[in-house]
């Protein structure tokens, strides 16, 4: 309760010395704000001065130019710079009078450079009066009198020093642009580094106040995530074991039953025909006639050995359904013993293992040259490639030679090899009830019992994965098998 009590009141202390000083550190970054603004105000302000009065005095210059250029060549259309420098000047002059008088120039300056300005002009004007009444020798001896460049020079050095006065407070208030900026960010650094302090201690204090109850929900979480990953694993296990379990139970009831409903039948066929040879073997010589010779004859040539023969066929049937059912059961318990696997090299040895066959249909094989390597079993993966690699071969599409391609990723932890053939497909409704045992889909017109596809996806969980298929009736199919690219961090691979 004490430690309680004292938590109740130092944090809100902090917290409120916190807003306290991002108060005073808002006001003085303000200040500072302002300062800086200010400063690069009247910096920008005596620069765009110092622009308009060299345009001034460019103009000043042009008009000069122009009046030379007249007088030199006496055609009109030199003096289309003059008039136009003409009209610029006194309004570029008049925009610039009230800022030169705020940055400090005097009056008296002002008004001898508008006067200078208006002299100049004034001499222009006049020379090119008299040029353009013919007196060209009178124009000259104005501007021989030197009136005009010693005004000229004098208007620069007007302009010399107005440049010189922009210049000094263009560097004067960026000095104290710099030094406002470097103070604002002393100001923000500091008070940063003490609100990070007083936030650190208020963050410390809340740390060690929950801190064994964050310990101890983070105990409890890590263990019910333990737990539900444990109880979904066991349950996606369990529907797996059940689902199964009522696959072997359909195949108890039914394709086990099958043979024995053909051999109780037979057998029931078999007792008949022994009735009728046993009637006719008790009467006597006399009381045979022809019909139950007959009867007799067809029973011991005919119907016995039919029975016999149907009875000796289901019994093969069973004996292969218990077979392949006991060969998959072993293989499930077999225990598996990760390797490293070149998947080039193992496809390329079960191709080579179904050469005959491929030479009989011709069928061709390509096999990537980039399939990733793999850390697995390597007994069932060539049970897994073997078997669909043959299922390729056996259900190719009767009008063109088979072409089967693998290619293979690496996603993540697995790897996904693609085995794609160009055969006669599977269709649409059958795509997952092939993986049932003793499931097959189309005509049935190849020899097999259904068992391969269980057994493949049966070893692929088992290595970690999972195998999927894609398929268009009459064009072809597509088997993608996941596997753990790794086998020895696969937990539980007898429950896969």
């Amino acid at each position: 309760m004490i430690g309680r009590s004292v938590f109740s009141r130092t944090v809100p202390l902090i917290l409120f010395a916190g807003a306290v000083l991002l108060l005073g550190l808002v006001l003085v970054s303000l200040r500072f704000a302002y300062e800086a603004g200010e400063n690069s105000q009247q910096a920008l302000e005596a620069s765009r001065l110092n622009a308009r009065a060299l345009l001034l005095y460019n103009l000043v210059q042009d008009a000069e130019t122009s009046q030379r250029g007249y007088l030199l060549a006496g055609e009109e259309k030199y003096l289309a710079p003059f008039k136009r420098a003409e009209v610029l000047i006194r309004l570029q002059f008049l925009s610039i009078t009230g800022d030169m008088v705020k940055v400090g120039i005097s009056g008296i300056t002002v008004n001898r450079l508008k006067s200078l300005i208006d002299a100049k002009i004034s001499e222009l004007k006049s020379t090119i009066a008299l040029q353009a009444a013919g007196r060209h020798d009178e124009a000259l001896a104005v501007v021989q009198t030197d009136a005009g460049k010693m005004a000229m020079e004098e208007i620069r050095q007007i302009m010399t020093r107005i440049d010189a006065i922009t210049g000094n407070i263009g560097f004067q208030r960026r000095q104290a642009l710099n030094s406002a900026t470097a103070w604002l960010m002393i100001t923000i650094g500091g008070g940063a580094v003490l609100l990070v302090a007083l936030v650190g201690g208020a963050i410390l204090l809340v740390f060690n106040h929950t801190r064994q109850l964050e310990e101890a929900r983070r105990a409890l979480a890590e263990q019910n995530e333990t737990l539900e990953t444990r109880i979904r694993q066991r349950t996606q296990h369990l529907e797996r074991a059940n689902r199964e379990l009522q696959s072997y139970a359909y195949i108890v009831g039914h394709d086990l039953r099958a043979p024995l409903v053909n051999i109780m039948g037979f057998t029931s066929e078999l007792e008949r025909a022994s009735a009728i040879f046993s009637d006719y073997v008790k009467k006597p010589d006399g009381e045979r006639d022809e019909l139950i010779e007959k009867q007799a004859c067809e029973a011991v040539n005919v119907d016995i050995p039919e029975a016999l023969g149907f009875i000796r066929s289901s019994m093969r049937r069973m004996d292969d359904l218990i077979n392949e059912i006991l060969r998959l059961a072993r293989a499930g318990s077999r225990q598996l013993t990760p390797e490293r696997v070149s998947l080039a090299e193992l496809l390329s040895e079960a191709v080579a293992n179904l050469q005959h066959r491929l030479d009989e249909t011709g069928a061709s094989v390509e096999i990537a040259a980039d399939l990733p390597n793999i850390s697995s079993d390597r007994l069932a993966l060539q049970q897994i490639f073997g078997n669909l690699l043959d299922n390729a071969v056996k259900y190719a599409h009767p009008s063109r030679a088979p072409v089967i391609r693998v290619t293979g990723v690496v996603a993540g932890d697995q790897v996904v090899i693609e085995v794609g053939d160009n055969g006669r497909g599977i269709a649409e409704r059958d795509l997952e009830r092939i993986f049932e045992l003793f499931r097959r889909s189309g005509p049935q017109d190849k020899a097999g019992e259904g068992i391969g596809l269980a057994h493949v996806r049966a070893l692929a969980r088992r290595l970690g994965g999972d195998v999927q298929v894609k398929s268009a009736l009459g064009e072809g199919t597509t088997f993608f098998v996941s596997l753990a690219a790794d086998l020895r961090f696969v937990k539980d691979r007898g429950e896969q």
